[in-house]
């Protein structure tokens, strides 16, 4: 009992504890290969989202320059001037343009900004109408937001 108490309840202490700190070792080295995997994801897709820091000038243009190329038959009706938000990881612009035209033009002209219009993303739309009451005639419109972002320096 003696020899117990004086030897081998503290080796039998000291192995419980190395197998205590050999596990939240294995779950430190676990953590360290998650943390390095999470920072290479969150560095791919800050090069995804904002990657691309063009002028929002430009892209502006490249709007227009878009939507002026398609065989639909739709009218701009306005575009607002980019809106700028910041914090502290990214810059967003925002841009506005509103179209007139028929349900099916409207539609395809949405499709095809969402599809194939790489420079900016498609973030919110709304469709409407206006009745003329000098004709009696109502007049479809659709509204897009679009939106690109920069990474904050």
């Amino acid at each position: 009992m003696a020899s117990y108490k004086k030897t081998f309840k503290h080796t039998l202490a000291a192995k419980k504890e190395l197998n205590h700190v050999k596990q939240k070792l294995a779950n430190t080295d676990h953590s360290f290969n998650s943390l390095y995997t999470l920072k290479n994801d969150i560095k791919v897709l800050d090069k995804l989202i904002g990657g691309r820091s063009l002028n929002p000038i430009h892209v502006q243009q490249k709007i227009l320059d878009f939507i002026s190329k398609t065989d639909l038959i739709i009218n701009i009706v306005s575009i607002e001037d980019v809106h700028v938000f910041a914090d502290k990881e990214f810059l967003i612009y925002s841009n506005q343009i509103e179209i007139e035209g028929t349900y099916e033009a409207l539609i395809k002209l949405l499709y095809e900004t969402e599809k194939n219009f790489k420079d900016s993303r498609v973030v919110s739309s709304e469709f409407y109408s206006k009745k003329n009451y000098r004709t009696n005639k109502q007049t479809l419109y659709l509204k897009i937001i679009l939106q690109n972002y920069e990474k904050a320096k």
